[in-house]
């Protein structure tokens, strides 16, 4: 028989809500890989179960790869535990299942709380298609860009963002996104959970001192599509011959076109080749 890995989400504040088959497959496992060892003690604790636990965190996920494969030459049961939530959904984990699905052992995620889906489901924004983005960078030309590839974006994007860089995340989504619809989750499942559905020009005048401690989960409304928003080509026609002029290349003022005035590549390009070799 071969070795098998359990991946077990656990709550993500509320410990109800954690489920009967997690509980059990806690109990059975022979041991557990966890992000924290002094996080999950105090899950463990909770439910009476006592089980060894190894650390299994970024900085060593690597090295825990040769552990799966002394469980699988021993037929042994084990899981994986993040402190909260589904593991590997911004937080370690990648390394250690695709380790496991190489060794050839079973792998079997357990589900359970999802930060990003409890935040979506509420917001009120679509929902039927969506993009998860987890952490955004912290360094503000990182920021830029990553927000720049996402600004023609048409489904919902959903972010964790820690309380020190809230702020100024909004403030860099307001300018490069415009004014959209958002939501923000906080403390979810906790006891103090709530969810501000506002603007994105709102949303800072509504967060206190207070509202900025906690966990914050956003959901930022999609990119209006072209079926949506009227585009004037006259004027995306004015904008690129006064761009070609001041000497911008083709594909430069092409992206420019894309991320300006929300035309596909594809057509953008097209245009902006066809009024160059007019000039």
């Amino acid at each position: 028989m071969p070795g098998v890995l359990f991946i077990i989400s656990t709550p993500i504040g509320n410990l109800e809500d954690i489920s009967s088959r997690a509980k059990r497959i806690l109990q059975e496992v022979d041991w557990l890989l966890v992000e924290d060892t002094r996080v999950t003690i105090k899950l463990l604790n909770h439910f009476a179960i006592n089980k060894r636990m190894v650390s299994c965190h970024k900085f060593n996920e690597e090295s825990r790869r040769a552990l799966l494969r002394q469980a699988h030459d021993a037929n042994e049961k084990i899981a994986l535990v993040s402190d909260a939530g589904t593991p590997l959904i911004s937080d370690p984990g990648d390394r250690i299942v695709a380790e496991a699905i190489a060794l050839g052992m079973e792998v079997v995620p357990i589900p359970g709380p999802t930060a990003c889906i409890q935040a979506l489901v509420a917001s009120g924004l679509p929902s039927d298609r969506f993009v998860f983005e987890g952490f955004l960078p912290d360094k503000k030309q990182d920021l830029s860009r990553r927000l720049q590839d996402l600004k023609t974006e048409p489904r919902t994007l959903v972010f964790y963002i820690s309380p020190h860089s809230l702020l100024k995340t909004l403030e860099a989504m307001k300018e490069i996104f415009g004014n959209r619809k958002v939501s923000l989750g906080r403390e979810l499942t906790k006891r103090f959970e709530e969810h501000i559905r506002t603007t994105l020009q709102e949303l800072p005048d509504l967060l206190s001192e207070e509202r900025l401690k906690g966990e914050f989960t956003l959901v930022v409304a999609g990119a209006e599509s072209q079926s949506d928003t009227k585009v004037d080509m006259a004027v995306v026609k004015q904008y690129i011959e006064r761009r070609l002029q001041e000497g911008a290349s083709v594909r430069d003022v092409s992206n420019e076109v894309t991320l300006e005035f929300a035309v596909r590549k594809s057509q953008a390009y097209s245009l902006v080749l066809s009024i160059n070799k007019m000039r």
